[in-house]
């Protein structure tokens, strides 16, 4: 489970620039993994979104049914 360490040292990780000087100085094979977790992260952040969504409000796929169906 992820934890608020975690968080609070990835956020500053991202915002703190750190994470664009590692890539900056990285070898490109360590280039594409950073650019592979931040898509992982961005994907992952789609996910909280929903389930997120899901959570506060339960009965909304009752009023606004997927456009797929």
């Amino acid at each position: 489970m992820l934890s608020e360490k975690f968080l609070n040292e990835f956020e500053e990780y991202l915002t703190s620039g750190q994470l664009e000087e590692d890539y900056g100085y990285s070898a490109e094979d360590r280039k594409i993994e950073i650019l592979e977790y931040l898509e992982r992260f961005m994907d992952l952040a789609e996910e909280v979104d929903k389930v997120a969504t899901r959570l506060l409000m339960p009965h909304l796929s009752e009023a606004m049914p997927a456009k797929d169906k």
